[in-house]
């Protein structure tokens, strides 16, 4: 369903408001609303680890209760890589900005 010429006018006076804001970039480019958080890192690993041994103390219990333990251990798992990649994401990107920083200070690489 296309846009009313209306709605079409309003969007673009949105655009155009969010592209004079400066500060809308650097508040779209942060991770703050679902960035890698330490605290998420932590409570991946630990669920990781402990399931990991519910796995293992499973098996001589219950095969049922170690599939279990397995998939919750394969989802931490997945939780954890996705906020580590996240986190390398937001080092990543943050280094060509370091260097416009150091750019303009004056205080880049310095000849050998």
């Amino acid at each position: 369903m296309p846009l009313s010429e209306e709605e079409q006018r309003i969007l673009h006076q949105i655009e155009e408001q969010l592209k004079a804001d400066p500060s809308f970039d650097l508040k779209v480019t942060q991770r703050g609303h679902s960035g890698a958080s330490p605290r998420h890192l932590v409570w991946s690993s630990v669920v990781l680890v402990v399931s990991l041994l519910v796995v293992v103390a499973a098996l001589q219990i219950s095969a049922l209760l170690s599939f279990v333990a397995f998939i919750v251990m394969v989802v931490a798992g997945v939780f954890l890589e996705r906020e580590l990649t996240a986190r390398g994401r937001d080092q990543l990107s943050r280094i060509p900005e370091e260097l416009r920083r150091r750019a303009a200070r004056g205080a880049g690489p310095r000849p050998r």
